[in-house]
């Protein structure tokens, strides 16, 4: 049996602006199905070291992280919150 080579990542980078706001470029965007004022959850992975992961928050993504927040109301309650909040300073 051959052996499989391993999945090289794709790099891209982009660049911080002093409001700390960043683009991402286009390929990624079109990867994950990221469309203008869509949420995505950015995760620090293996601490301050580790890559970073950014992910669509989706219905499926909530969904997953039901149960993680025990104690602490519902993420889907938490992620409402949030995005009421940002509709009030909006205003």
């Amino acid at each position: 049996m051959r052996k499989r080579e391993p999945l090289q990542p794709e790099v891209f980078t982009t660049t911080i602006s002093s409001k700390g706001q960043m683009v991402l470029p286009a390929p990624v965007r079109s990867r994950l199905g990221l469309r203008k004022g869509m949420r995505i959850s950015i995760s620090l992975v293996d601490g301050e070291e580790g890559p970073i992961v950014l992910r669509p928050v989706t219905r499926e993504f909530i969904r997953k992280l039901r149960g993680s927040f025990k104690g602490a109301g519902s993420a889907l309650e938490f992620l409402q919150k949030e995005r009421q909040k940002e509709r009030e300073r909006g205003r």
